[in-house]
Order: C-alpha cells, then structure tokens, then sequence
C-alpha cells in the first residue's frame, strides 16, 4: 500500500474484527483451491471477489509494547493491518477479479491506490452505494446472461456493513445468480438495539430499516407479543413487549435468510470485549448444484471448527 493510502487507514473494530476477517480469508483461499480445475482443467470458471463495503483497505490500531516479558518499558505503537481487500489479493490460486465498492471519497481513492499498486490484477474499484451497485454489477454481463448457477463465472461476495444497510432486495439479486457464495455479517446487536422493549418506542424510521433486514413485517408479530390490559378507568390499554433475546434474534435471522437461500450456514457469533454478541457471520448460497452445496458446507465446517469460540 502507498503511504498515502496507510495515512488514511481507518481505525474501526476490535479482536473479533481480526476473528472475521480470518474466517473470511480462510474460505477465500478453500474456494479458489476447490474449483481452481473446475468444471474442467482447461475451461475453470471465473472466479471473482466483491467486497461490498471494502473500505480503505486497512485498519488502524493502537497496540502496547514492550513490557516485563519483552524486558522493555510499556509503550504504544499505530500499526496498519490488513483489510479483507489485502487478504483476498493475497489468495493464491488468484481470483481472476476483484470488485471492491466504498462510498467513502477518502477510503475510495485508498482502494485507487491499490489497485494501481497491483497493475497485473484485474482489480476494478467503484464508489457509491452497496446496494446500488451491486444491482448494477449482477444486473449486467457477464451475470445478466448466466441463469441458475449455469454459466462460466461464480463469485464470493463478502457483505461487512455499516450498521443495517443492506437491503433485502440485495440479497435476493445475489441468492437468484445462483452462482454466488456470499459471506453476511448480520448486525445482531444493531438489530437487538432497534428493537425497544416496547414496539410503541420503535418509530418509524427503525420500523422501515427492520422491515428491510429482515425482508417482511412479520417481524412486528413474530418478535413482540401483544398485551390487553383495563385501565384506572377501565379504558382498554394494548401494550406490545419484545419477547426475543440476542440469540433468538440470531435464530430468526437465520430463518428469514432460509427463504431465500439454498443454504444458510450456523453463525460464527462474534463478541465484543464484555462477551456481547456484536454480529452474526453467515454463509449463504443458492447453488442448485447439490454437489456444490456439500463442497460449501464442508468449507463452512471446518470455518467454523477453526474459528468458533476463539
């Protein structure tokens, strides 16, 4: 990365960041392995890599040095490490493409930077928003003319956003490809936050960014449970109390997701530093291929075995 782009690194996240970000890469590299000879030696798909919410790149951090053990005095240093957009550069066998979208100006001009860092990449930088773009890119050749998950190209999607901003309208588009394996990191805790104690503190505003992550209004039914009680006057009071906690959030994301993909992995459930699950990392995928799916669980598998608790 140039020194430009490191001055911008952007400081965000915590350990779990570097949980997520290794699960990721580790079935990054199992794709690329499994289907490097696929469907034939001579004619192997081709394989891309989208990061929907790429970033600069990577992220700064302040970390201790030295210490009794390291015989030095304590001391802080910033350090630069590496994004999911180094990591998936990183893969070998290569993706034959990359597709990193930011709507940030400064983290975009650092994904400009690396791209013409890295000139014999087939790397292609976008700027605006995730959703938008996403439509474009799957609305378009070579996508628009491959049906089904028939066609010479598959894709591995990765989807870290910002809070609850990916639309359902987006993960339908890439569970109807067919061709594509895509990586949510499902906001539990920002979904759990949204969701008042009470339905009649949930405004509007919250009320529409639920209905879009989780694609339906049942949530409002299914999560609050209605409550009639007479008044001092005997008026008729109707309270709606929330009746799920994190994990049954997690549960019933888990369940929506399964009405539209083939395949929905368990969650890698990932804490902050008071053990509160933060985000829920799943994998998705609507391959009609039932030799596919088993190839997908089994990298899923050992994803999971690997990084689960840590």
């Amino acid at each position: 990365m140039t020194r430009a782009a490191a001055d911008r690194g952007h400081r965000f996240g915590g350990a779990w960041t570097e949980v997520k970000l290794d699960a990721v890469h580790y079935y990054l590299r199992f794709f690329t392995r499994v289907l490097k000879d696929q469907p034939t030696p001579h004619q192997p798909f081709e394989l891309w890599y989208i990061d929907a919410f790429a970033g600069s790149g990577s992220r700064r951090i302040d970390r201790t040095t030295g210490g009794l053990f390291e015989g030095e005095p304590l001391g802080e240093e910033t350090v630069d490490l590496a994004g999911s957009v180094l990591r998936a550069l990183d893969v070998d066998p290569p993706f034959k493409r990359l597709v990193f979208i930011e709507e940030n100006r400064d983290r975009f001009r650092c994904l400009e930077e690396i791209a013409a860092a890295y000139p014999e990449r087939n790397i292609t930088p976008f700027r605006g928003d995730t959703n938008t773009k996403l439509q474009e890119i799957f609305g378009a050749p070579p996508w628009s003319l491959q049906h089904d998950g028939r066609g010479s190209h598959r894709a591995i999607v990765f989807l870290d956003p910002f809070g609850m901003s990916v639309k359902w309208e987006t993960l339908k588009q890439l569970a109807e490809t067919g061709a594509v394996d895509v990586w949510y990191l499902f906001p539990t805790g920002a979904v759990n936050r949204q969701l008042a104690g009470n339905f009649a503190k949930v405004d509007e505003h919250k009320q529409r960014a639920l209905d879009e992550v989780f694609g339906s209004t049942a949530w409002r039914e299914d999560i609050y449970k209605v409550k009639t009680d007479r008044g001092l006057f005997d008026e008729v009071i109707t309270t709606a109390s929330k009746t799920f906690t994190v994990d049954q959030i997690e549960r019933y994301a888990q369940d929506r997701l399964k009405m539209i993909f083939a395949y929905v992995s368990d969650p890698l459930p990932l804490l902050n530093d008071r053990d509160s699950k933060i985000f829920s990392l799943f994998c998705l995928s609507n391959s009609p291929s039932q030799k596919a799916l088993g190839l997908i669980r089994n990298g899923v598998r050992s994803v999971l075995k690997k990084f689960a608790g840590r």
